[in-house]
């Protein structure tokens, strides 16, 4: 492509074929500067009505393509690699297939690039206002300080583009420079979930600069049941451990939930047997209990949302299931968390 025709930002969209992806595409068509966009959908559609409108789209907009590829093992990855392979601007962006992009992002999230040395810029996943009570109640867990440092990529804030951390990237919204992500050696099929992860500590770790634009947003479509809600965190918690077992830095924060659970399943037993034992688990519950009332009254007071005290019982359901990924990938490590295996 000669330069004059190449596209500012290439975006790449790995995908099962899910039907949001028809809004996904939408919102970028629509977006500011999306002619000077390139939109790779990558992924076969197995329904054919999606496929059908997903084919009308691309003959509207010449510059969204679609490459109907599957891979046995590392889809994720496998997917995103070949969207690297056949993006044609310098810089590439990752989406997944059920957010929608704000109007101006493809604005935001190019403006750190114009600094030669950073490699990696990321943005908010917001949760959108118009999904049932479930997937509001995950977003707000997730945006809680129930969810401590990470609480920030779910939300929007007015400050400018910011230094982060290779782990305060988020991997629905996330934009690399090209040549940086060949550097690194693209996104590793053995490492799922979590191949984001990985590819941005490395990133760092090649003495790269990591930006976090809290205006570069995207609103993602979270599980809509308290069931998909704990398999999401269940998958995140066993990712850390896969995360600490390939050798990134330690943030010991993030153990804190293996260790909570630990610690109730040493204390239940004796419990039963010992005055003592009880009273320190009451103490260990009851510390909880007010922890976990005052993030949630905090979160009602500003969304002023009777009906979001439901959180009291989210957080921990969070907190469990990313423990629980913990002790399971630890002790029963490579666990099958693909989406297509369920």
């Amino acid at each position: 492509m000669a330069d004059a025709n190449r596209p500012d930002l290439s975006v790449v969209i790995p995908t099962l074929g899910r039907p949001f992806v028809v809004r996904t595409l939408t919102s970028l068509a629509a977006a500011h500067g999306f002619s000077k966009l390139e939109i790779l959908l990558i992924g076969k559609i197995p329904d054919v009505s999606v496929a059908e409108r997903v084919r009308a789209i691309s003959m509207q907009y010449p510059q969204i393509r679609h490459i109907a590829v599957s891979f046995e093992t590392g889809d994720s990855s496998e997917k995103k690699n070949a969207g690297l392979r056949a993006a044609s601007a310098d810089i590439v962006a990752f989406l997944d297939d059920d957010v929608i992009v704000a109007p101006d992002w493809a604005e935001k999230i190019l403006t750190p690039f114009s600094q030669p040395d950073v490699g990696l810029v990321s943005g908010p996943s917001l949760v959108p206002a118009d999904i049932p009570l479930p997937g509001r109640l995950a977003g707000l867990a997730l945006s809680s300080y129930a969810a401590g440092y990470v609480a920030r990529r779910y939300l929007r804030q007015q400050e400018g583009p910011h230094a982060a951390t290779w782990s305060q990237i988020i991997g629905c919204n996330m934009v690399y420079r090209k040549s940086v992500l060949i550097d690194i050696g693209g996104f590793n099929p053995r490492f799922w979930p979590g191949e984001e992860m990985i590819a941005s500590y490395r990133t760092a770790q090649r003495g790269y600069r990591i930006i976090f634009h809290p205006q570069a947003c995207v609103d993602h479509y979270p599980r809509t049941s308290v069931m998909g809600f704990m398999r999401q965190m269940f998958g995140y918690g066993a990712t850390r451990i896969r995360l600490i077992r390939a050798g990134v830095t330690l943030e010991p924060m993030t153990l804190i939930p293996g260790l909570w659970l630990l610690s109730l399943v040493i204390l239940l037993p004796g419990a039963w047997v010992s005055y003592w034992v009880a009273m320190l688990l009451a103490v260990n519950i009851g510390a909880y209990a007010l922890i976990d009332i005052a993030i949630t009254m905090m979160k009602v007071m500003a969304t002023r949302r009777a009906i979001d005290l439901l959180l009291l019982g989210y957080i921990p359901l969070m907190h469990l299931s990313y423990g629980l990924g913990e002790w399971i990938e630890l002790l029963m490590p490579g666990r099958d968390l693909s989406e297509q295996r369920g």
